[in-house]
């Protein structure tokens, strides 16, 4: 049987802050992968053959894992600004039916 907590305390302002940091984190990951890729991108031109062939395979490879690994990022902060939504909710729906049901009981 799983135990759970009396209360349950959630700090909005510091999920909003922690996915703000999260999309920082996305951004620089994107800038500086896109940077390496512009210099692979440079630097292919000097290869030639089998040699060339390869690391145009191995750069598209990357640049795709790091479009993957940008959504996924993308997709935590989201989720982390939509946790404190939905706890800000449940708390505001909360307030209201204690509210609602003080004043029918006329307290």
């Amino acid at each position: 049987m799983v135990s759970m907590a009396k209360d349950l305390r959630v700090d909005v302002d510091a999920l909003r802050m922690a996915s703000d940091h999260v999309d920082v984190a996305a951004d620089g990951l994107r800038t500086d992968h896109g940077s390496a890729n512009e210099r692979i991108g440079t630097a292919q031109t000097g290869w030639i053959g089998a040699s060339g062939a390869a690391l145009a395979a191995a750069a598209t490879k990357w640049e795709e894992e790091s479009a993957a690994h940008y959504a996924d990022i993308i997709g935590h902060a989201a989720d982390l600004r939509s946790a404190g939504a939905r706890y800000v909710t449940t708390d505001d729906d909360g307030a209201t039916d204690i509210e609602g049901t003080a004043a029918a009981m006329g307290l």
